[in-house]
């Protein structure tokens, strides 16, 4: 071979060798962009479900504030459907490799209204709302997508007190009102007056007689003299024992047949039951019965009836007559056929249970006394042999009871404290005033300045020695109060509580107010309850409660609320905290208001306390609310 062969050859080997390389290149150019195109699609799809999960928690929060502003609390949030409404739920929520929190944050405006990112004051009807979705679409590659939005609250409305004029319309309690600042409330000077409240929270505090007065709930109150009585026997279905059912032999001339009465363990309706036993056997005229002894304590029932299931568990032969009986007798013994209750009629063949009643049996309790029931079986059986027979009870039951008419005592029973009020620094008795029910009755009162050794009324010109008969209502006592004496320093009352039989009367509260001798500075204590406010719809929803006080260390302020639908109802309605029970208190300004059913009448409340040295000094208050 020439060398001008073997040059070409080596020329054909190289050219393939490169025609290869790029071929390979080509190739991989090729699947990379495939692969990049695939992963773009994948990330683009991934990214796309992303925008719409965040984007989503934004609508969530929008849901949320159109339930009630309230709803849109600060802080990080998961989001949820749950319950066919969105809510927060928890602080993050995952859906397969997405993670997403929404972030509630407060916003705050300068003196111009503009939304400012430091300084400024906190707008409570503005908040900001992240909705931020994060995940992986490769190991150490995380990505995430952010949604951002303003919300505010367009529904907003404020029921807000700042004036002295409006805080006089509320009721005052040791606070007083001034003009400062166009108005303010502030613990009242201690050397106005102290009250003293004689509660019945312990009965053990109290002289009075148990038969008459009932001492509970903190009050005193009359006791019913009548009140609802009723019974029933017992141990209907005989489920663990016999007792006290007791089986008796009822008989008129028998001569090879006997029944008998036996408690059976099974096959009752269901369980044990009570079964009266006719064996076979021919001219017998016999009969047995179950009976149970029960007392009546009153007459005139209003309510008196009995029921119970029957069955014929065995029946062979012919009788000349079978029947089953339930009589209500006032004394133990052989019933008397014709008085009975209720009858089976001719029994033909054995039966399934049945039940029976509630059957009226007034008629038979005539009076307060002790009763029978028994439950029998009558058999007659001819010259042609027959039985055996069986008969069963089970759930009998008889139920009695006396609704009554209402009678409290009409002599006017008395209670009074073991125990005076006493105190060193009393200077001069100022009010007294009586929290009672009184239904048309009325409360009369003596008092006493020695313990209950001696008791005194206002005779009409004086305090005077007091007889059995003498006393006066709470508003004589109040109007020549301040003329009782104060040199003891302690006090006492008694209270007749008058009825004429028809009346509850009750006592809840006896408060005295007395003048502090050398006192100086503020009360420890009083509160501020504001006046009635009518949103003017059923359906509001409260936000939350702000206010503006100045707290001197060692003083407090805190808030409960109420609200009703009526303001009739709203008088009665509970004091209640951020939580919705009375034993919770506002003490943030800005906290959240408690869901109410009914919420068009609103009221607030102001706790003051203070060493005495010292007072909060409480300037607006205002309620935010969407109708």
């Amino acid at each position: 071979m020439s060398n001008n062969e073997d040059n070409q050859s080596g020329q054909s080997l190289l050219e393939l060798m490169i025609a290869m390389g790029i071929f390979i290149v080509v190739i991989a150019s090729t699947m990379f962009l495939t692969l990049d195109a695939q992963m773009a699609n994948q990330s683009g799809g991934q990214r796309t479900r992303a925008a719409a999960l965040a984007q989503e928690g934004i609508e969530a929060s929008k849901s949320l504030a159109a339930r009630g502003w309230k709803y849109l609390t600060v802080g990080t949030h998961g989001v949820s459907a749950a319950t066919n409404v969105w809510q927060y739920n928890g602080t993050v929520d995952s859906m397969g490799i997405f993670s997403r929190t929404v972030t509630v944050a407060g916003v705050n405006r300068d003196v111009s209204g503009t939304i400012v990112t430091s300084g400024g004051t906190l707008d409570p009807d503005t908040k900001f709302v992240t909705s931020r979705v994060a995940w992986s679409p490769q190991p150490n590659r995380p990505s995430e997508v952010v949604v951002n939005s303003y919300f505010t609250n367009w529904k907003s409305r404020r029921w807000a007190q700042t004036l002295q004029s409006e805080f006089d319309a509320g009721t005052k309690n040791q606070v007083v009102t001034t003009a400062a600042a166009g108005g303010e409330v502030v613990l009242g000077q201690s050397q106005t007056s102290v009250f003293y409240d004689f509660t019945f929270d312990t009965p053990t505090d109290y002289t009075y007689d148990t038969n008459k007065i009932e001492v509970a709930s903190s009050q005193a109150s009359l006791i019913n003299q009548s009140p609802p009585v009723s019974g029933d026997t017992t141990n209907p279905g005989l489920d663990t024992t016999q007792i006290p059912w007791q089986y008796v032999d009822w008989s008129q001339g028998g001569t090879d047949v006997n029944v008998t009465g036996t408690r059976v363990t099974s096959g009752g309706n269901p369980g044990a039951y009570a079964s009266l036993n006719i064996p076979r056997g021919r001219n017998s005229q016999v009969g047995g019965y179950f009976q149970q002894s029960f007392t009546v304590t009153a007459a005139s029932l209003d309510i008196a009836n009995v029921s119970f299931d029957f069955s014929t568990t065995a029946f062979n032969g012919t009788p000349t007559t079978l029947q089953a009986y339930v009589f209500v007798d006032n004394a133990s013994g052989a019933p008397t056929i014709g008085t009975e209750v209720w009858s089976s009629g001719p029994i033909t063949g054995t039966s399934g249970w049945n039940s029976f009643g509630p059957i009226d049996i007034l008629s038979k309790l005539p009076a307060a006394g002790t009763y029978y029931l028994k439950l029998a079986v009558w058999v007659e059986i001819g010259g042609t042999r027959a039985g055996a027979f069986a008969v069963g009870y089970d759930n009998a039951l008889l139920h009695w009871e006396k609704t009554g008419t209402p009678s409290y005592p009409a002599d006017k029973p008395t209670i009074n404290p073991k125990i005076s009020f006493s105190s060193t620094d009393i200077s001069a008795w100022q009010s007294f005033t009586e929290t009672a029910v009184k239904n048309g009755g009325e409360i009369y009162y003596q008092l006493s300045d020695d313990n209950g050794s001696t008791w005194q009324y206002w005779s009409g010109s004086a305090w005077a020695t007091a007889g059995a008969g003498n006393y006066n209502t709470a508003a004589d006592i109040n109007a020549h109060f301040t003329a009782f004496p104060v040199t003891a320093q302690q006090l006492s009352f008694r209270a007749f509580l008058s009825s004429d039989g028809t009346q509850l009367v009750s006592l809840d509260n006896v408060r005295v107010t007395y003048l502090v001798s050398g006192a100086s500075g503020y009360f420890l204590a009083g509160d501020f309850i504001s006046s009635a406010y009518n949103t003017g719809s059923h359906e509001t929803v409260g936000n939350y409660l702000t206010w503006t006080a100045a707290v001197p260390a060692g003083t407090k302020i805190f808030f409960q609320v109420r609200s009703a639908a009526t303001q009739a109802a709203l008088a009665s309605a509970a004091w209640v905290g951020p939580n919705g029970t009375p034993a919770s208190y506002f003490d943030t300004a800005g906290q959240t208001l408690p869901d109410f059913t009914y919420a068009q009448w609103w009221q607030y409340r102001a706790f003051f306390t203070s060493p005495g040295t010292d007072t909060p000094v409480l300037s607006d208050v205002t309620i935010n609310y969407e109708p």
